[in-house]
């Protein structure tokens, strides 16, 4: 039996106005896949296609499908099945190739209205339909539709990825904010004892700070905060965290750190901070901070809060000693341990926290 002849319904014209190039709905980089598993004639609806500044693919079987789908990812598929009902391998091998973020719209190219309910349940999430025989000028503008929605659901999708990083950061300095910070401590803390590896938090604080907003602007304030969290942001690893914990406090989770690297670690923070002056119209400071070191192990029997009041106890003995100053958390509190606030306390180690 010859094949049936394409399907635009006699009459109708299947050439359209040429492409306006203002026009953002098509562009050349658009793929569209034609899975002609039932080898019509589709001659005239390609040629249109590829007329209109698409790029067109057709396959004609199922193991040709899965080839090309394999190498090339299109922005919509036309699929005129061989046969289409729930479940079936055609409508699995649809599915198969969506992803929640990157949907591919599908229109089916149907016998009748009796295969609707099958369209119809398919798990794809940008889906219409057309029956045969159809104007070219319809099938078209479905393309056009179908193409939209994707554009505009990828927009609304980098929008929700947008909003979600802003609310886990704080809106002033850009770190994380302190909520996020709470979360990445306790996922980090259980990482640290499951592997027996090291896990060193850090306090610092802003010397002298409400004497700052007490005789300056609150803007002036704030240009302080931002200076001091790009330094630490600048001066910290790429795989530790930073975080803005009040007011004036900022929190650093070094994750593989030993007690020496942090306080190294901590004294680079401290000295980078150190060099700024901060200045803002008729307001000038230098600034410095205090920092409170403590690190978990990996092995001993401290809580995660443990960890967090040593680093607090740390950070007030740093500020009782003159200020400007690093401290590490010791049980003995001897003199002789690796407490450190000047560069002296500096050793090869350095370069293993860099």
């Amino acid at each position: 039996m010859a094949p049936p002849p394409d399907w635009p319904k006699p009459g109708s014209s299947d050439i359209l106005t040429a492409q306006d190039p203002a026009d953002d709905r098509r562009s050349l980089q658009t793929e569209i896949l034609v899975l002609n598993h039932h080898r019509d004639e589709m001659k005239s609806t390609l040629e249109t296609l590829r007329r209109q500044g698409y790029g067109v693919t057709e396959t004609q079987s199922i193991i040709e499908t899965h080839r090309v789908l394999a190498k090339v990812r299109p922005s919509l598929i036309l699929l005129n099945p061989l046969v289409l009902q729930p479940g079936s391998i055609e409508l699995e091998l649809l599915e198969d190739v969506q992803r929640d973020d990157d949907p591919v719209p599908v229109i089916m190219i149907l016998e009748n209205l009796d295969t609707v309910h099958a369209a119809a349940r398919s798990q794809i999430p940008i889906r219409d339909f057309i029956t045969k025989p159809f104007a070219i000028e319809e099938l078209m503008h479905r393309i056009e539709l179908k193409l939209l929605s994707r554009s505009k659901l990828l927009e609304l999708q980098q929008r929700a990825t947008e909003l979600e990083g802003q609310v886990l950061e704080d809106f002033k300095t850009g770190l994380i904010n302190d909520r996020h910070f709470k979360s990445i401590q306790a996922i980090e803390f259980k990482r640290a004892q499951r592997h027996a590896t090291p896990l060193s938090l850090l306090l610092v604080d802003v010397d002298d700070f409400k004497a700052v907003n007490d005789s300056t602007e609150y803007a002036f304030g704030d240009e302080v905060l931002i200076h001091a969290a790009h330094s630490m942001k600048q001066t910290i690893r790429t795989t530790d965290y930073a975080a803005r914990f009040g007011g004036d406090e900022f929190a650093l989770l070094l994750p593989h750190t030993t007690p020496e690297e942090a306080v190294l670690t901590a004294n680079r923070v401290r000295r980078a901070i150190s060099s700024l002056q901060v200045e803002d119209g008729s307001y000038s400071m230098h600034v410095t901070v205090s920092i409170g070191v403590s690190t978990f192990d990996g092995r001993s029997r401290i809580t995660l809060e443990d960890l967090r009041h040593q680093a607090n106890k740390a950070l007030h003995e740093a500020k009782l000693r003159g200020k400007d100053q690093v401290w590490l958390h010791s049980a003995s509190d001897d003199s002789e341990s690796p407490n450190a606030s000047s560069d002296t306390s500096e050793s090869t180690s350095q370069e293993s926290a860099n």
